[in-house]
């Protein structure tokens, strides 16, 4: 035996028929038709001359496997909802022997007075159910007498119990205008597993709520709060002075912030040069004392040498040029009293350097003998006063 056949054999002993008593003879036309909007049943008849006949092997098949839909129908609670005979809109997936839906607002009253542009809370409750996790949230914007009534938005809400019977769904509504009087019924179908076959999909209906749609509340202006500033600020300019550009007048702190800016700038900028080079004032201390002792050495030994006077100057130029970064190009008194002054030494050491190499030059080519010790005082006074300057 195939499956086919169990299964054919199944649904005969749970509708009590055989395939040889599906088929009885009757004196008119025999037909399959429904016996309700949801699933099919035949009505064993077959076309007779009078006498029994025996049904042909096609409509024993089609009698077995109607009544295997019929019996498959019929489930126990907790199973699965059946496909067949399932209704095609407003069914949630609800099991149950008496379910109700009602709907319960965030406000009382008969009608339920709402305000224009205000939102309500609707919430659906679904009762007696076995399966309260499994319904799901009816979408209230695909129905359109919702839709055309109310801006619609889902509300949050918690899970229902695990061992309860009951199920809520919550809604924020808002009337779209003043014309709307009700919060419309809503057709919920559920599945009855214990009712008859072919009539265990039920419909309950949420039954209306009444509502009154009131004008918006008038929005209360805020007291003006007086501005506590001076008159000035409030004075309104006109004519050329607007386009012109301000005129700047320095005032006292401008020449205050000007007289101290310059010696906190050359302070600054001593702090970064000594921040940057460390070494340099004790390098210039050594470059003086280095100068100043080759000179004075020069100048004790210029007595010892063919030509004091000659010696002298040379002395005297040598530390210039170490010292005071003389060019080498600076021979004569006028040469030297140039690049000093372009060195920016004072007037009075340039005239004194020219006048001791002058002295130094008339006593080489004077007619007489001249040793040089005068000089050689001279040059050392020349020397200190120089170092001081």
């Amino acid at each position: 035996m195939t499956d086919l056949d169990l299964r054919r054999a199944e649904a005969n002993r749970s509708t009590g028929t055989t395939p040889a008593t599906a088929a009885t003879a009757t004196t008119g036309t025999d037909v399959l038709r429904p016996t309700g909007t949801d699933v099919l049943r035949p009505t064993a008849a077959l076309r007779t001359t009078g006498t029994a006949a025996r049904p042909t092997t096609a409509t024993a098949t089609l009698v077995s496997a109607l009544a295997f839909l019929s019996a498959s129908a019929s489930v126990a609670p907790g199973q699965e909802v059946p496909l067949v005979g399932q209704p095609m809109t407003n069914f949630y997936g609800a099991v149950g022997t008496a379910v109700r839906v009602t709907w319960r607002l965030d406000r009382a009253g008969d009608p339920v007075e709402v305000a224009e542009n205000e939102e309500f809370v609707a919430t659906l409750t679904v009762s007696g159910v076995s399966n309260p996790a499994k319904v799901t949230r009816p979408d209230l914007k695909a129905l359109d007498e919702f839709r055309e009534r109310f801006v619609i938005r889902d509300g949050s809400d918690p899970p229902p119990a695990a061992t309860g019977t009951e199920v809520s769904f919550s809604y924020q509504l808002r009337p779209r205008d003043r014309r709307v009087t009700e919060l419309p019924a809503l057709e919920f179908h559920y599945f009855n597993p214990t009712a008859a076959v072919g009539k265990q999909f039920k419909t309950t209906v949420a039954r209306p709520v009444r509502l009154r749609v009131t004008a918006a509340p008038e929005k209360r202006a805020e007291p003006a709060v007086p501005l506590q500033e001076p008159e000035h600020l409030f004075a309104v300019t006109t004519g050329p002075e607007v386009l012109a550009a301000p005129r700047f007048t320095p005032g006292r702190g401008w020449w205050l912030g000007l007289a101290v800016a310059g010696p906190m700038a050359a302070g600054g900028w001593y702090w970064v040069w000594r921040r940057l080079y460390p070494d340099g004032p004790r390098l210039a201390r050594l470059a003086r004392s280095r100068a100043t002792r080759r000179a004075s050495e020069a100048i004790r030994r210029a007595g010892a040498s063919s030509e004091p006077p000659a010696a002298l100057a040379w002395a005297l130029i040598g530390y210039l040029r170490e010292r005071h970064r003389l060019p080498a190009a600076a021979v004569t008194p006028g040469e030297v009293a140039t690049a000093l002054r372009e060195l920016g030494m004072a007037s009075g050491d340039v005239e004194a350097v020219t006048a001791f190499l002058r002295s130094c030059d008339a006593a080489r080519f004077s007619a007489t003998s001249d040793s040089g010790r005068s000089l050689t005082t001279e040059a050392v006074a020349l020397l200190a006063r120089l170092e001081v300057s």
